[in-house]
């Protein structure tokens, strides 16, 4: 069986005078699983996005098999075998579809496609069948979770001849469980001589599952070449140019014992079962979990932003309910959610623009919006946090993954907000932009706000954690003081073991 190979040379590309990938050079070969790293805004997203041909104007070229090719779209990149699974799911499915409609979705573009719905379902659940998942293609795809919606998109690229397969951030809404699950499948894909380019953050999983690294740095390649000799550290210390100390801030002293929020006994409508937790004023209070414990659905039920009942709560010393957002917001309760990108930022909007949206009115005169004042404001928090951006006008479009969360948090930093909800805060960033996001939230609690921290990540919990709270199917089952935190006793209560 002949090998598949693709090779990029001297690829370039500019946007308004940046340079986001200057003289690129990267080869894939059929059969290899093919580790993509670097920090946030290091170049990953951007060579590969131009490799599945969503930039038509690069510099450099493409060789298929030895042969130069054309890729100046998506429809070319894909009618040579290229195709990506993108991190954020939601942008590439259609939610009023069905799973079979999505899955199918390029083929019933195409002109002049004939087709029987039975057939379509049929053809559907064929290209489900490889990894191993059972889903009823007739679901609508809106009501499937993360996890699902990423295999809906998996599935949808091996409909097609797939010779090269992107994936990008994968395994970030996945359990340890369903992450084994997709190791399997892409070793499979693997053994059929499909080249794999596994783009991730974690760099157990690169250990894990890829045979070559290539690592960009501010959009330039660094090194390529075998995996197997390199340690964590050694990856780690070549993305950032510099070895890796330690990405968590020092220790806190005692927190103050003021209670900022309490909750007992609250229900939500599916899974949360009789949930009882305390946050002191300037503490970090961890909220561990694997997959569908109810990490987010806690976070959504203490905001508001999901029906729950509960039996006595106090906010700010006041009694209190969680009734909706707005209220939320009003009492001084803030939510970075796990979804930035559909439900904590606008991407399509400039920097100033989502910086103010949860200033209330102070931006705002004789009900006249102050757009001066708001670009101050956010002149302001781009210096204090430290977003890498070229200003308050840049589309969050263009920002990378760490730069669009420190936005997220830097939103509510204008109003009153003295509880602060972050769920999976670190989901798809780099090391490097984590420690921005540490000391950040560590500043915070310094400055005497309440942290909720709600993480499948449990070396961060231990590192950053005052306490632990630990969730299993919808029940606190666990508390564990932070400084005898350890990553296997979150994860032995995460898992259903019980306190002797």
């Amino acid at each position: 069986m002949a090998v598949n190979s693709l090779e990029m040379r001297g690829i370039s590309l500019a946007f308004s005078g940046f340079h986001a990938l200057s003289q690129v050079a990267f080869t894939l070969a059929g059969g290899s699983v093919h580790a993509l790293t670097g920090a946030n805004g290091a170049g990953k997203s951007t060579l590969m996005a131009v490799l599945c041909g969503t930039y038509d104007h690069y510099d450099g070229e493409i060789l298929l098999d030895g042969q130069p090719v054309s890729i100046r779209s998506p429809r070319d990149a894909k009618q040579l075998g290229i195709h990506l699974v993108q991190q954020e799911v939601d942008v590439a499915l259609v939610p009023g579809l069905s799973i079979a409609e999505n899955i199918m979705l390029d083929h019933l573009a195409s002109p002049g496609y004939r087709f029987r719905w039975q057939q379509i379902r049929q053809q559907a659940q064929a290209a489900l069948a490889p990894l191993d998942v059972k889903l009823d293609v007739r679901r609508p795809v809106e009501s499937c979770s993360l996890a699902e919606k990423q295999q809906i998109l998996l599935a949808r690229a091996l409909s097609h001849h797939c010779r090269f397969l992107i994936l990008d951030e994968p395994t970030a809404p996945l359990d340890s469980h369903e992450s084994e699950r997709l190791f399997t499948v892409v070793r499979r894909l693997q053994a059929q001589g499909i080249g794999v380019v596994f783009i991730s953050h974690r760099i157990h999983e690169l250990k894990t599952i890829c045979d070559t690294l290539t690592v960009l740095r501010d959009g330039r390649l660094i090194e390529s070449g075998p995996m197997a000799a390199l340690s964590g550290e050694q990856i780690v210390g070549k993305m950032l140019g510099h070895a890796l100390t330690d990405i968590f801030p020092p220790r806190r002293q005692a927190q103050s014992e003021e209670i900022v929020l309490q909750v007992d006994g609250l229900h939500d409508e599916h899974l949360l079962q009789d949930i009882s937790l305390r946050l002191r004023k300037g503490e970090i209070l961890g909220i561990a979990g694997l997959a569908g414990a109810g990490k987010t659905e806690l976070c959504k039920a203490l905001f508001g932003a999901s029906k729950s009942r509960v039996g006595r709560a106090e906010l700010n010393g006041q009694p209190w309910k969680p009734r909706d957002p707005a209220d939320s917001v009003a009492r001084g309760l803030a939510l970075v959610p796990e979804e930035r990108r559909k439900e904590g930022i606008f991407i399509e909007e400039p920097v100033a623009m989502n910086l103010a949206i949860s200033a209330d009115n102070s931006f705002s005169r004789w009900s006249l919006f102050g757009h001066r004042q708001a670009w101050r404001w956010a002149e302001e928090v781009i210096s204090r946090i430290g977003i890498r951006a070229r200003g308050p006008a840049q589309s969050l479009r263009r920002l990378s993954g760490g730069n669009q969360q420190k936005v997220a948090i830097g939103k509510w930093l204008r109003g009153d907000a003295n509880v602060l909800i972050f769920d999976e805060p670190t989901k798809g960033v780099d090391v490097k932009a984590k420690t921005d996001l540490f000391n950040l939230i560590d500043g915070l609690a310094r400055e005497g706000k309440g942290v909720i921290y709600a993480s499948g990540e449990f070396a961060e919990l231990v590192g950053l954690c005052d306490r632990i709270c630990v969730l299993w199917d919808g029940k606190i089952v666990a508390e564990v003081a932070g400084v005898d935190a350890r990553e296997e006793t979150l994860l032995y209560y995460s898992t259903g073991g019980v306190t002797s």
